[in-house]
């Protein structure tokens, strides 16, 4: 080696180890005092050992502030590059706190976007472990450091590679838009708070105090619906990530990733009718179905603490990625209102469009109606749910446990053929009814309803029919086939092989001009 290269080499090694230091020891304690790993430290904890090559490893911002100060940005607070998680390729962005708290600076941002546009090229997932004050005000620098660009990229690639936002500390304003443009966001609950106004900014704009707990992790998972996965901590909530995406597939173009199987696919689960109660008023837990239809008991359940009369979660079935639906009636009456709706239709955008078959177990009453959920607007949730499913191009297989009653059953969980469901099967206990009321209407609507009316529509509107009136015809456009609760597994996985090459394309705007009249 020559005295140039021995010495260029040199420099870049300095210039690396410098930059790993971030803030400096101080700074990392700090961090470490918070309960909080470093950007460094997490990106290790994320990806497989040894495997993490970094992008900008020499990137170094120095300035001076608007006060005149002068500052030292190393990495400009960002690391970033690419890695695997159990063996499959990953990008990986993480904020530094440990450098002016994370802040978004010019260098920092084109770091991130030009990582995101890179994953989008090679078709690879996109994983954010954020931790930041947000935007590095007092500088001399480009005062939205390309955020915009960040919202338009995140839209443009969603759908096309999984983006996933792990926040672990901070997110406040402007950058909070960006963990609800991703398709999944999971927060630590010790250290994580999304605001879009932070307690202190929020009384100094309103008068308004807000707790502490406003922001944090539970609260957005409970309360808000934005956060899919809560972690206790760094860790958890890092190991939780590594989970999800073995349930994702790098691209829209390629399968999530397959298991070989270790539970029979014919096997009978003859305990199922010890969980589920033949009395259609008496509750049970659909986790007890789930862990006992799914391969080994295992699944991955989506905002578990948010609406959670309603279940969405990934399984495996016969080894292959699954998407599961199902209602709980072990929570207020397994009803669908508006948050259970924007949770299903949620979820129901991410299988469809990364290409993962849908199975929906129902058992629940009808949409809730009432004043409060008529004003905030239950129509147009349902709306987006029926606009989701019947345009969904993936396999959809249902199957009905108990009770299937209005728009809820029927309709938004797949009951009816017109909106796309390929097989629905039902168990022998199953019933069907536009309606679960049993109101005398013609006492609440009082004079002027005619007596036929009463018995010819409104009595029938809640006339329950049993799965095997329903099978008779095939034109009730409900029932496939009726099948004994311990055949449930094996009906679902022959279900979901018989659809495997489902082939449906949605009609082209290009096609439908072309047949119009000129």
């Amino acid at each position: 080696m020559t005295d140039a290269m021995e010495k260029a080499v040199a420099r870049l090694r300095k210039i690396q180890e410098k930059n790993a230091l971030g803030g400096g020891q101080s700074h990392i304690d700090r961090q470490h005092a918070r309960n909080k790993l470093t950007a460094r430290e997490r990106i290790d904890c994320l990806l497989d050992k040894g495997t993490f090559s970094e992008l900008g490893s020499c990137v170094n911002t120095t300035g001076t502030r608007l006060d005149g100060r002068e500052f030292d940005a190393p990495c400009d607070g960002a690391v970033s590059g690419t890695g695997k998680v159990n063996g499959r390729t990953v990008a990986v962005y993480a904020s530094d706190f440990t450098v002016l708290g994370g802040s978004i600076g010019t260098q920092h941002g084109l770091k991130f976007i030009r990582l995101l546009e890179m994953a989008a090229s090679w078709r690879i997932p996109m994983v954010w472990l954020l931790d930041s004050s947000g935007g590095r005000l007092g500088y001399l620098d480009v005062p939205m450091a390309g955020i915009d660009w960040w919202f338009a990229l995140e839209s443009r690639y969603s759908g096309m590679i999984p983006q996933i936002n792990v926040l672990l500390g901070p997110c406040i304003a402007g950058q909070a838009y960006c963990p609800t443009l991703c398709d999944f966001l999971l927060m630590s609950r010790t250290s994580a708070h999304l605001w879009l106004g932070g307690p202190r900014m929020t009384q100094a704009a309103t008068s308004e105090k807000i707790g502490d707990d406003v922001g944090g992790a539970d609260y957005h998972m409970i309360y808000s619906g934005t956060c899919d996965v809560v972690g206790q901590n760094d860790e958890e909530t890092i190991r939780k990530t590594r989970d999800l995406l073995g349930y994702l597939p790098s691209n829209y173009r390629e399968k999530p990733p397959c298991k070989a199987p270790s539970d029979a696919p014919d096997r009978e689960v003859n305990q199922l009718i010890q969980v589920v109660p033949a009395h259609y008023d008496r509750t049970y837990d659909m986790h007890e179905v789930i862990r006992l239809l799914v391969d080994d008991g295992d699944f991955y359940e989506i905002k578990e603490e948010y609406a959670t009369q309603l279940i969405t979660c990934f399984c495996r079935f016969n080894g292959e990625v699954t998407g599961l639906v199902a209602n709980n009636p072990s929570k207020p009456g397994s009803t669908m209102e508006i948050n259970a709706c924007d949770k299903y239709y949620r979820f129901l955008q991410v299988l469809d469009a990364y290409a993962i078959p849908l199975v929906t177990l129902v058992d629940t009453p009808p949409v809730v109606p009432g004043e409060d959920q008529e004003a905030k607007g239950l129509l147009r949730h349902v709306g987006k749910i029926l606009d989701t499913y019947a345009t969904a191009t993936i396999p959809k297989i249902s199957v009905f446990l108990r009770e299937a009653y209005g728009d809820a059953g029927s309709l938004i969980l797949g009951g009816i053929k017109g909106l796309g469901v390929d097989l629905t099967y039902a168990w022998p206990i199953a019933r069907f009814a536009v309606e679960a009321s049993s109101i005398n209407y013609h006492n609440a609507y009082g004079k002027g309803l005619e007596d036929d009316a009463h018995e010819g529509y409104l009595n029938r509107a809640r006339e329950k029919i049993d799965v095997f009136e329903a099978a008779r015809s095939w034109t009730a456009q409900v029932v496939d086939e009726i099948i004994e609760p311990k055949d449930t597994r094996k009906k679902i996985i022959e279900a979901l092989d018989l659809t495997r090459d489902k082939h449906e394309h949605l009609p082209e705007r290009a096609g439908f001009l072309n047949t119009a009249p000129t």
